[in-house]
């Protein structure tokens, strides 16, 4: 799995109307208004936030490749997919990230059964004192709440955990590289976890391919975890997966906005409030419609420019704020921001 994949895929649903930056923010997560509205308004959920700490060179690299293949092109800032570009993209298989939900979260699911396994391995052969692979204190509290939970089976844990994982990894589908490299990061008694290099040199694949790899196959086994029937089949992975999908979409700081907003204050008023800038507010507004199906915008925009606002993006297929500013100059970013937010599923 290579990241220009990935960025193709996300290029693809954008076409014409965003910056390959904006794939970047996409990757990254950035909680700014503008990518939010574009996560949900060009559906690419599945990739938010599964790449935080993604370098500007390892993404230019990653840009390059697709320009040298003649899978993209950019004027005015703008990237377009293609015809060779499309034809790539339906032909990769679907990528089953799931960001939106889990945001850099399944690595505190993985810690969780990394511990587990590691305590499962050290009891079952009498070693009761043992340096944890994590220190955590949330991650071994976690796990050790786990533990007693399995007081009555405990002889046989280590084993019914192996089966349970052998089980969660077939109903996943992943592929073999997948599952081995979730195996091989694991550690027990007598056998550390691989190293990202070691499992480099054992497969062949770069270390940026392994980890896209590893983060798809954590979302998949989360996923499965977390089902309506994971609690009979997959017990202690069902209890590993406890809050680990994002209840609320809300940044904690937008969910202190949303209750202001809710009492009827004003964007102005909530700024003084929480002390920070407009923009700022005004960010959390749009994070607050694009989750928010009932989301109140007449309170910021009237009918009729609303309708105005989505006949010129259905009519023209135009969802560049520059355009709809230039058309409707009216009407500030911020405005169209929320009509784009909150009519996304009248457009489609």
């Amino acid at each position: 799995m290579k990241l220009s994949s990935i960025i193709l895929k996300i290029a693809e649903k954008m076409d014409g109307q965003r910056s390959l930056n904006a794939s970047l923010h996409v990757l990254r997560g950035k909680r700014s208004g503008q990518t939010l509205q574009d996560v949900d308004y060009f559906s690419v959920k599945p990739y938010f936030s599964i790449l935080p700490k993604l370098g500007d060179s390892t993404f230019a690299e990653a840009v390059s490749s697709l320009h040298h293949a003649g899978m993209i092109s950019e004027s005015e800032g703008i990237v377009t997919v293609s015809e060779k570009g499309k034809r790539k993209a339906k032909e990769l298989p679907p990528f089953q990230f799931d960001g939106w939900h889990y945001r850099g979260r399944e690595e505190i699911f993985f810690l969780r059964m990394v511990l587990l396994v590691q305590t499962l391995s050290q009891l079952r052969n009498s070693q009761n004192s043992f340096h944890p692979i994590t220190n955590d204190r949330k991650i071994q509290q976690f796990v050790k709440e786990v533990l007693r939970s399995l007081q009555d089976t405990r002889p046989n844990s280590a084993r019914f955990f192996a089966d349970e994982l052998l089980l969660a990894l077939k109903m996943t589908g992943i592929s073999d590289l997948q599952a081995a490299v979730l195996c091989h990061r694991l550690t027990g008694v007598s056998a550390s976890g691989w190293t990202w290099e070691q499992l480099e040199e054992s497969t062949g694949e770069t270390v940026a391919s392994l980890q896209l790899e590893y983060l798809e196959a954590l979302h998949r086994l989360i996923t499965v975890s977390e089902s309506t029937d994971a609690e009979e089949r997959l017990p202690i992975l069902h209890m590993l997966v406890k809050d680990i999908r994002i209840k609320t979409p809300l940044t904690d700081s937008t969910a202190i906005t949303k209750k202001l907003f809710d009492q009827g204050l004003p964007i102005d008023e909530i700024a003084i409030v929480r002390q920070l800038k407009v923009n700022t507010i005004e960010d959390h507004i749009t994070e607050i419609a694009t989750n928010d199906r009932n989301f109140p915008i007449l309170r910021f925009v009237g009918r009729d420019d609303q309708l105005a606002v989505q006949h010129e993006v259905r009519r023209n297929d135009v969802k560049r704020l520059r355009f709809l500013k230039e058309k409707f100059p009216h009407l500030s970013y911020f405005q169209l921001r929320l009509i784009l937010s909150t009519t996304k599923g009248e457009l489609v």
